[in-house]
C-alpha cells in the first residue's frame, strides 16, 4: 500500500583535524560509512511499513469513530505513549481541518496547503508521505498519512502520524565505530531536516544547501557511496550517503 514519497537523503559526515594517521583513519570511514548510512536509511523505511500498520489498524478502530473531539485526542493520546517513535498522531477533516490529536492541544488548523493531505485526499489503501517540520511541535518529522473512507468510498477524514527522525535515527549513532560522525538529513529540495555534531555549526534546521557541494554529492548517488573530500581549511572529511526513496509496492 505503500505510495511514492519525496525522498530522504541521509547522509553521514566524518573529519580529521589531523592528519596523523590519516591513511588508515580514511580507509575506514571509507569502508563503514556508507554501511551506517545505509542501515539508517533502511530503518526509516522500516517505521514508515510499521506506521502504515498502525494506520491501518487505527483506521478500523471505534475510539476513532467518533463526534467527540476530545474523546478522539484522549484516544490517540493513550496510542502515542505506546509509540514513542511518533510526536505525535491526528485526524484531519476533509475540509482540511485539523479535528482530533494526540497531544490534545484542541487547536483549529488549517493543513489544506501540506503536500500529504492532498495527495492522500486522491488515494484509496495508500499513504502519503513528506519529510516537514510538524505544525504543532515544529520537529522534523516524517509525516505519513492515511486516508479513512467510507464502504461508499466518500473520504471520511486523514489519518497522520508523524515519525520522529532524530529518535529513529540518532541511537543509531551510539553504536558507531567511527568516532565523530555528524548526520545530515535533508529533503529532495536540499532544505535540512536534522543536523547533529560537527555539522550544526554549519547548517541549520530550515536551511537549504541545494548550491552545496555536498547536495551536489548526495543528488549524484542513488544508492549508497563514499568520497573522500578536503576542506579549504585543510580538514580530511568522508561524506557518506545513502538515499531510501520509498516506492509503490
Amino acid at each position: 500500500f505503500i505510495a511514492l514519497i519525496a525522498a530522504l537523503l541521509v547522509s553521514l559526515v566524518i573529519g580529521w583535524r589531523f592528519v596523523q594517521h590519516r591513511d588508515v583513519a580514511v580507509g575506514n570511514a571509507m569502508q563503514q560509512l556508507p554501511a551506517l548510512a545505509s542501515g539508517m536509511a533502511s530503518s526509516v523505511g522500516e517505521r514508515v511499513q510499521g506506521t502504515e500498520q498502525l494506520l491501518f489498524g487505527l483506521a478500523r478502530s471505534q475510539g476513532l469513530d467518533t463526534r467527540d473531539r476530545a474523546a478522539c485526542s484522549a484516544f490517540l493520546s493513550q496510542v502515542r505513549d505506546k509509540y514513542p517513535q511518533y510526536t505525535g498522531i491526528l485526524t484531519i477533516r476533509p475540509d482540511g481541518q485539523l479535528f482530533c490529536d494526540s497531544l490534545r492541544t484542541g487547536r483549529n488548523l488549517d493543513l489544506n496547503d501540506r503536500d500529504y493531505f492532498r495527495r492522500a485526499q486522491q488515494m484509496t489503501d495508500a499513504i502519503a508521505m513528506e519529510p516537514a517540520f510538524g505544525r504543532l511541535t515544529g520537529t522534523a518529522v516524517l509525516q505519513v498519512a492515511y486516508p479513512v473512507r467510507s464502504d461508499t468510498g466518500e473520504l471520511r477524514y486523514v489519518l497522520l502520524a508523524s515519525i520522529h527522525l532524530a529518535r529513529v535515527l540518532m541511537a543509531q549513532l551510539r553504536d558507531a565505530v567511527v568516532p565523530g560522525v555528524s548526520v545530515l538529513v535533508v529533503d529532495r529540495s536540499g532544505q535540512v531536516l536534522l543536523a547533529s555534531g560537527a555539522l550544526t555549526a554549519q547548517t541549520r534546521p530550515g536551511m537549504s544547501i541545494a548550491a552545496s557541494g555536498l547536495f551536489g554529492f548526495m543528488r549524484g548517488h542513488v544508492g549508497s557511496a563514499a568520497s573522500e573530500f578536503v576542506t579549504p581549511q585543510g580538514e580530511t572529511q568522508v561524506w557518506a550517503v545513502a538515499a531510501n526513496p520509498i516506492t509503490a509496492l
